[in-house]
C-alpha cells in the first residue's frame, strides 16, 4: 500500500518563529518528531537589554499628562515619540500609546 510508505513533513511559519512538525502513517515504522513549543517574539529589542526586566516608575502632578511607549521602539523609551505609526503601516498593526491623565 502507497500511503504506508509515505511521511509527509510541514513547516509553518508563524509570527516570524518556524514550527516543524513530521506526520507518518501508523504502523509504518517511521519515527516521528513532535513539533517544538511556539513562543512568541522577543518585544523589547533595544530598550535596556542588560537589565533583568525593564521597569520605569513615572510620578505624575495633579494636572499633568503622559504619554507612554507600548510598542518598544520609541527613541524617547519610556515615553511615546509616534514610533508605533511606522510601525502599524509596515505590520498591519493597531497599537497606539498608553496616556496617563492625572485630574487636578
Amino acid at each position: 500500500m502507497l500511503s504506508s510508505r509515505i511521511a509527509l513533513s510541514l513547516v509553518v511559519i508563524a509570527a516570524g518563529v518556524e514550527i516543524g512538525a513530521a506526520f507518518a502513517p501508523p504502523a509504518t515504522g517511521i519515527a516521528l518528531r513532535t513539533a517544538p513549543a511556539l513562543r512568541m517574539a522577543k518585544i523589547n529589542g533595544d530598550q535596556d537589554q542588560e537589565a533583568e526586566k525593564v521597569v520605569d516608575n513615572v510620578k505624575l502632578a495633579a494636572g499633568d499628562k503622559g504619554v507612554y511607549c507600548r510598542c518598544w521602539k520609541s527613541k524617547t523609551f519610556p515615553k511615546c515619540d509616534g514610533a508605533h505609526n511606522k510601525h502599524n503601516e509596515e505590520e498591519g498593526d493597531n497599537v497606539g500609546p498608553l496616556i496617563i491623565a492625572v485630574d487636578k
